[in-house]
C-alpha cells in the first residue's frame, strides 16, 4: 500500500534506540524528510513521539502518549529544546516493547494520533491522507483499534481506492457499483460513470459502510470484523455485508471452505445486527425521555426499522434470519399494536374502539391534550387501528353499495347521498396522500403503486356512472358494477396485513405474470383453431359482429365446455337447404363437404395442443411458481406489511368516511395557530435578546432538549389533521443510540470456531503470502546486485 501511495516500499519512521533519534545526523535527517522521530521507555508505558518544525533542528513539538491506546496523544503546548529533552532510558531493542498491539500496528497508531494531532504535514503529505491510508493498512491487515469516539478525522474516496489499491473507475467495476446501489437505495447507476461523478456519489453516500463493504469483497473478514467493533459500522452496512457473504457461500466457483467461511461470517454478522438492535431497544424502554407534546416516546430501535429503512434493506437482502428474530419481531409488534406480546389479549379493547369512533373522533377533533382525550388519541394513533378501522370502513361501504345496486340503483335514495360523500372523503384523502409524497420526495413512488391508481379509477368510473344515471341507466348501472368490481378487489390490499392471508395473496398476484404470457401463446393457437374451423364448416358467413362473436367462441368454449352441435346434419330434403334470398340453391345431396369432413380432425388436434399440452403446462408453471414464491413469500409479505406500516404510521388517526367531517376542524385549528403564531412571532425579538444577555450553554444535558424542540417544530395541527410530519426526521439521539449499542455488542457473541481444515488452510495462506514477500525481497535485492 506504500508503493501504492508514496511510491516508496515501506513507510519509513524513525524509532530512537538509547537515545540514538536525538543524535544530530539523526535529526537532520527527520528535518528534511519530515519523519516522526519515536522515543519508547524501556520501563514505563508511556511513549513520545518528537516532530521538527520551521527547518529547525534545535526545537521540536513533544506529543505524549501511551502503549495502551497510541491513538490518544497530547501536544505540547510550547516547543520543547531537544538539548533539554527528557533522557529517561529508552529501550535497547525492539522486543522490550512492551504492548498488547503487534509492533507494526503500535506504529501505525502512534502515527495516526501524532498526524491527528499535527497541524504540521507528516512525509510531505496532507494529514487527511496520511491518517486514510494508515487506517486502511491497519484495517487490511485486520489489526485496527482506534475506537470511533476518539478518531478525529472523516473517510473520503480515497479509502475505497486504498482498499482495492486501484482507481475508483476500476473499483466501480469491480463491486463499488453495487454497493453504491445498495447504500443509497438506487435501483440503477450508470456503468460507464467518470471517476469525478463516482467520487460525488461517494461522497454523497455512506462513506463507512463503503469501506466495510469494500473489505468484504476483498475477503478482509477480520477487518470488517474490527471494523463494527469501533462501532462505525451501523445496523444497514451489516444487512447489506451479509448478501456479500450469502453471494460468495453460493457461487460454485468458489472453494469450499472459503463458502464455508462466508457463511460463519455471514451468521456472526446477522446475530451481531440483532444483538445491536436489541440492545438499542432495551435502552429506549429504559430510558424514554424523549417525547413530544403529545406524549409519544421515541423508538429508536424502530425508527431504524422502518424510518431508516434497516427493515427493507434486510427483505431485499433475504436476511431471514434477521426477520425471524425474536427482538426484531417485538419491536414490530410494539409499533403495530402498542406492547410486544400478542394481540389477541387486546382485541376485545380493539373492536370496542372501533365501534365508538365515529362518536369519539368528532371529540377529538376538538381536543386531544385533555388527559383522557390523550389517551384515547394514543390508542387510535397505533398502526393496527387505522388500518382495523380503514377495513371496517370499506367494508360497510361495500354493503351500502350492495344495496343501491340491487334495490334502490335508479331511486335517489339516502344511500346514493352517503356513497357520494364517501367518494368524495376518498378523493380528498388520495389528493392529500399525493401532496404529502410531494413533500416527502416520495411522489414517484405514490404514482408507481398500483393501489393508489386503482383508487383514482374507482372514484372516475364511479363518477362517470353517476353523471349517466339519469340519461343513460344501463350504460351506468354498467359503470358503477365495474367501479363495485374495481372496489372489492381494492379491500384485498387490507387483507394483505394478515399473516395467513398475505402471503397467498401474494402468490396468487405473482401468478397472474405466468397467466399473463401463457394467454399469448393461447390466444395464437385459439385464434388459428377459430378460423380454421370456422371456415370448414361454415362456407357462406357474412362479416358482423355476431359472426365475429361466433368464430372466437369455437376454441373458448370447447376449453370449458365443448359443445356437441358443431357437427353439420346431413340431408336430401331441398326445402331444409336454403339460399341466401330464400331460394333453393342445391336440390340434390348437401351431406358435409371434404372440409366439413376435416374439421372434427381439426378441432382434435386442438383439443390436443390446447387442453392436453397446453393447460398441463400452465398448471406446472403454477406449480414452480408456488414452489418459488412460497419460499421467498415471507420476504414479500414482509415487503408489504412494512410499507402498510409507514403508511399507517404516516396517516391520521382519522379514518377515510371521516375526512370531510375532518376540513372545517383542521381549518379552525389552522386559523388558531396562524394568530398563535404571529404572537409568539412579536415576542421572538425580545426572547432572543434576553438568552444574548443570560447566556446560552449548549452541553451534554441540553441534547435532550434539542431533540424534544426538534420533535415540535412541525406543528400539532400538522401531525393531527394533515399526515405525521416527525416520521422522516433523523434523530441524533437516534444515531448516538446506535453507536453506543454497537460499541456495546463487542465482545458478546463469539465467530463460530473454525474446523481443522480451514484451521490449516489459513495457515497454508500466511506461509504463502510469507513465500511471496520473501520471493518479492530477494528479486529486488538480486536486482540491486546486477
Amino acid at each position: 500500500m506504500a508503493e501504492y501511495v508514496l511510491d516508496e516500499k515501506v513507510l519509513p519512521v524513525i524509532i530512537s534506540i538509547r537515545n540514538g533519534g536525538l543524535n544530530e545526523d539523526v535529526l537532520i535527517s527527520a528535518n528534511i524528510l519530515l519523519l516522526p522521530i519515536i522515543r519508547l521507555k524501556k520501563s514505563s508505558p508511556d511513549v513520545t513521539v518528537l516532530t521538527l518544525e520551521n527547518g529547525s533542528i534545535e526545537e521540536a513539538t513533544e506529543h505524549m502518549t501511551n502503549l495502551k491506546t497510541p491513538w490518544t496523544v497530547r501536544k505540547s503546548e510550547t516547543l520543547i529544546t531537544i538539548k533539554n529533552a527528557e533522557t529517561t532510558e529508552e529501550i535497547t531493542a525492539i522486543n522490550e516493547v512492551q504492548s498488547n498491539l503487534d509492533f507494526e500496528a503500535l506504529i501505525c497508531h502512534l502515527v495516526i494520533g501524532v498526524t491527528i494531532s499535527n497541524r504540521q504535514k507528516v512525509y510531505a503529505t496532507d494529514k487527511e491522507m496520511c491518517v486514510n491510508v494508515l487506517s486502511m493498512y491497519l484495517l487490511k491487515i485486520e489489526k485496527w483499534r482506534i475506537p470511533e469516539d476518539a478518531f478525529k478525522l472523516e473517510f473520503d474516496h480515497r479509502s475505497i481506492e486504498y482498499i482495492y489499491e486501484q482507481d475508483l473507475t476500476t473499483a466501480f467495476a469491480s463491486g463499488l457499483q453495487a454497493d453504491l446501489e445498495a447504500l443509497s437505495r438506487l435501483p440503477y447507476l450508470p456503468t460507464d460513470l467518470k471517476e469525478k461523478d463516482i467520487k460525488r456519489a461517494v461522497s454523497n453516500s455512506d462513506v463507512i459502510g463503503l469501506i466495510y463493504l469494500a473489505l468484504l469483497r476483498k475477503k478482509i473478514y477480520s477487518g470488517a470484523t474490527q471494523l463494527i467493533d469501533t462501532g462505525f459500522v451501523c445496523i444497514r452496512h451489516i444487512l447489506v455485508g451479509c448478501k456479500i457473504l450469502q453471494d460468495v457461500s453460493d457461487d460454485k466457483k468458489n472453494e469450499q471452505i472459503q463458502r464455508e467461511t462466508s457463511q460463519r461470517f455471514k451468521l456472526y454478522f446477522t446475530e451481531r445486527a440483532t444483538l445491536i438492535t436489541g440492545f438499542i431497544y432495551e435502552a429506549t424502554s429504559n430510558n424514554e425521555s424523549v417525547e413530544n407534546e403529545l406524549g409519544e416516546s421515541v423508538n429508536h430501535a424502530g425508527r431504524l426499522l422502518v424510518n431508516h429503512g434497516y427493515l427493507e434493506d434486510a427483505i431485499k437482502t433475504k436476511n431471514k434470519a434477521f426477520l425471524d428474530n425474536k427482538t426484531v419481531t417485538d419491536i414490530l409488534n410494539k409499533m403495530w399494536y402498542g406492547e410486544e406480546t400478542s394481540v389477541f389479549r387486546k382485541v376485545g379493547l380493539f373492536i370496542l374502539l372501533a365501534l365508538i369512533h365515529p362518536f369519539v373522533m368528532p371529540i377529538l377533533m376538538i381536543n386531544i391534550t385533555a388527559p383522557p382525550l390523550k389517551w384515547l388519541y394514543q390508542k387510535y394513533n397505533l398502526p393496527f387501528m387505522k388500518a382495523f378501522i380503514q377495513m371496517l370502513g370499506y367494508l360497510t361501504f361495500l354493503l351500502v353499495y350492495s344495496y343501491m345496486l340491487l334495490f334502490k340503483f335508479q331511486e335517489i335514495y339516502y344511500t346514493h347521498y352517503a356513497l357520494i360523500g364517501w367518494m368524495s372523503s376518498l378523493g380528498f384523502n388520495e389528493l392529500k396522500q399525493a401532496i404529502v409524497s410531494a413533500r416527502r420526495k416520495r411522489f414517484r413512488r405514490y404514482i408507481c403503486n398500483v393501489w393508489n391508481l386503482l383508487d383514482w379509477a374507482v372514484m372516475i368510473v364511479y363518477a362517470w356512472g353517476m353523471v349517466l344515471l339519469f340519461e343513460n341507466p344501463i350504460p351506468s348501472r354498467i359503470l358503477l358494477v365495474l367501479t363495485f368490481i374495481l372496489l372489492s378487489i381494492r379491500i384485498l390490499n387490507m387483507f394483505s396485513l394478515s399473516e395467513y392471508l398475505g402471503p397467498k395473496l401474494v402468490i396468487i398476484q405473482k401468478m397472474f405474470k405466468d397467466t399473463f404470457a401463457f394467454l399469448i401463446i393461447l390466444s395464437v393457437i385459439m385464434m388459428s383453431y377459430n378460423v380454421s374451423f370456422h371456415s370448414l364448416n361454415n362456407q357462406h358467413s357474412e362479416f358482423g359482429w355476431t359472426e365475429i362473436e361466433r368464430v372466437m367462441q369455437h376454441g373458448f368454449w370447447m376449453l370449458l365446455e365443448p359443445k356437441q352441435d358443431d357437427e353439420p346434419q346431413c340431408t336430401n330434403d331441398p326445402v331444409e337447404y336454403m339460399g341466401y334470398n330464400d331460394t333453393i340453391m342445391y336440390i340434390h345431396d348437401t351431406c358435409p363437404t371434404v372440409g366439413q369432413r376435416i374439421a372434427p380432425y381439426v378441432k382434435a388436434l386442438y383439443g390436443l395442443i390446447a387442453v392436453v399440452l397446453l393447460l398441463n403446462l400452465l398448471i406446472a408453471i403454477y406449480s414452480d411458481t408456488y414452489q418459488k414464491v412460497n419460499y421467498a413469500c415471507k420476504f414479500h409479505w414482509s415487503q408489504l406489511t412494512t410499507d402498510f406500516l409507514e403508511e399507517y404510521s404516516l396517516e391520521t388517526i382519522f379514518p377515510i368516511h371521516l375526512q370531510l367531517l375532518v376540513l372545517p376542524f383542521g381549518l379552525a385549528h389552522f386559523i388558531i395557530w396562524c394568530v398563535k403564531y404571529c404572537y409568539m412571532y412579536s415576542n421572538k425579538r425580545d426572547t432572543s435578546m434576553n438568552k444574548i444577555q443570560q447566556g446560552v450553554h449548549n452541553d451534554r444535558s441540553d441534547s435532550y432538549e434539542s431533540e424534544r424542540k426538534q420533535l415540535k417544530k412541525n406543528t400539532i395541527f400538522v401531525r393531527v389533521f394533515l399526515y405525521n410530519a416527525d416520521y422522516d426526521l433523523k434523530l441524533k439521539s437516534t444515531e448516538e443510540a446506535e453507536r453506543n449499542a454497537a460499541a456495546r455488542s463487542k465482545g458478546k457473541i463469539e465467530i463460530t470456531e473454525e474446523d481443522k481444515l480451514t484451521k490449516l488452510q489459513n495457515q497454508m495462506d500466511v506461509m504463502n503470502r510469507e513465500l511471496k514477500d520473501q520471493q518479492k525481497r530477494s528479486d529486488e535485492v538480486t536486482g540491486r546486485m546486477r
